[in-house]
């Protein structure tokens, strides 16, 4: 009998680990515009889409111009003033910049948290023609 119930509360525990196996998972960034490694032109707003919901508050970007043509020694420099807005029933991001960005190379760094309140974040680069 102990033994009957040792190979029961085990199937039962195995049973609920893959039954929460789909909580486990993370939003994942889908898609971006610029696009990682495009050459864009005129760029006055990023979109960033995740594969879950955001919560607006806990979720951003930082923007940063890493080079300049003629400027070999360009200092990195932070990209400010814009407005950060989720979309798409909360999974789209959209970044709207004051201005088109100026011909140059950009890194993208973002973070998101989720309903299950875990941050994620990744980086991407693109540039400016």
């Amino acid at each position: 009998m102990r033994r009957f119930t040792s190979i029961a509360a085990s199937a039962l525990a195995a049973a609920a680990l893959f039954a929460a196996g789909p909580a486990f998972a993370h939003a994942k960034l889908v898609s971006a515009a610029p696009a990682a490694d495009a050459k864009a032109s005129n760029v006055r707003t990023l979109s960033l889409n995740f594969s879950e919901t955001l919560i607006e508050k806990m979720s951003g970007v930082e923007i940063v111009m890493t080079g300049m043509p003629g400027m070999t020694n360009h200092a990195p420099m932070k990209v400010s003033g814009f407005k950060t807005a989720l979309a798409g029933g909360g999974k789209a991001m959209t970044i709207t910049l004051p201005r088109a960005l100026p011909a140059g190379t950009y890194d993208v760094k973002w973070h998101a948290v989720t309903a299950d309140t875990h941050r994620i974040e990744g980086s991407y680069s693109f540039s400016v023609k």
